[in-house]
């Protein structure tokens, strides 16, 4: 791998409390470990998974450091619905800045833990965190979230609250830091809200979709919600293959490839399949 490649994943992992009883999360998490150490990434922006999975891939992941918050709040560590937005960062190629990590929700009161708007299907939280490439010195912000299922409004808002945060950011910071964002953001790329975070705005400033920058098009084969049962395959039928889960960066930078991973490449044909996701790799190149 070049010294000044930047290998960034976001990844859905699919929470325990869903899919248990044909794709139990014991019989899954050997494949998660196993695809994310042959991808090899540097950072990895995780969601949904609770705590007993995170837990899980720290003991199978042990080159990985961890910086999480659950959407329950620190009150519900341990409960099955406290979905967490975690980031992992292999530590032999990062490190993790003594500046403290940050999270907010995703609502009207984002410092307060578990907030949600109203009528929302459950809270959202958004974790960030100070990072340096040690290859090339460069320091960068790195984020993931996971937005509203259900409401399109809430999600437009969640979008406005992120571009607001990396615009804050950007002011202390400068507006050449690297900024990456990635999530399951539960929208295709020509919705209102995704349109939103591609473009400057009073709420903070433009995010390039990783994907399309790569000159990658919308098609069944973009998709990233793959699903796991006949459930899955009908939604599928009912509403389209769906891009939902994304890598966003800015400024803009060289990208040395963009690749939606397909199990059947890093997975024995044995191995359970790990979530209803599948995860995206983005490599950029930092100058140093």
């Amino acid at each position: 791998m070049n010294d000044d490649v930047l290998k960034v994943m976001t990844y859905n992992l699919l929470s325990a409390e869903k899919k248990r009883r044909r794709f139990p999360w014991a019989d899954r998490r050997g494949s998660v470990a196993d695809l994310i150490t042959r991808v090899d990434p540097d950072v990895i922006g995780t969601q949904e998974a609770n705590f007993a999975q995170i837990r899980d891939l720290q003991d199978r992941l042990p080159q990985y450091g961890l910086i999480a918050a659950g959407n329950l709040g620190p009150g519900q560590v341990e409960h099955d619905s406290n979905w967490y937005s975690a980031v992992f960062y292999h530590r032999e190629r990062i490190e993790r800045l003594e500046q403290p990590g940050e999270r907010f929700w995703l609502s009207p009161q984002p410092d307060r833990p578990a907030s949600r708007f109203a009528l929302a299907s459950r809270p959202r939280v958004a974790v960030w965190a100070m990072l340096r490439h040690r290859a090339t010195e460069r320091r960068f912000l790195f984020g993931t979230t996971h937005l509203e299922a259900f409401m399109p409004g809430h999600r437009r808002e969640g979008a406005r609250l992120l571009q607001e945060y990396v615009g804050r950011k950007l002011r202390e910071l400068g507006e050449e830091m690297p900024v990456f964002l990635t999530g399951d953001f539960n929208a295709r790329a020509d919705t209102a809200e995704i349109r939103r975070l591609k473009l400057d705005s009073t709420a903070g400033p433009a995010l390039h979709d990783a994907w399309q920058e790569a000159g990658h098009g919308e098609s069944r084969e973009s998709a990233t919600f793959r699903g796991l049962d006949l459930r899955d395959r009908v939604g599928n039928w009912l509403l389209g293959h769906r891009r939902i889960d994304y890598v966003f960066f800015r400024p803009r930078l060289e990208i040395d490839g963009v690749e939606r991973i397909d199990y059947a490449r890093y997975l024995a044909l044995d191995q359970v399949p790990p979530s209803d996701h599948d995860p995206v790799l983005a490599s950029f190149r930092l100058a140093s």
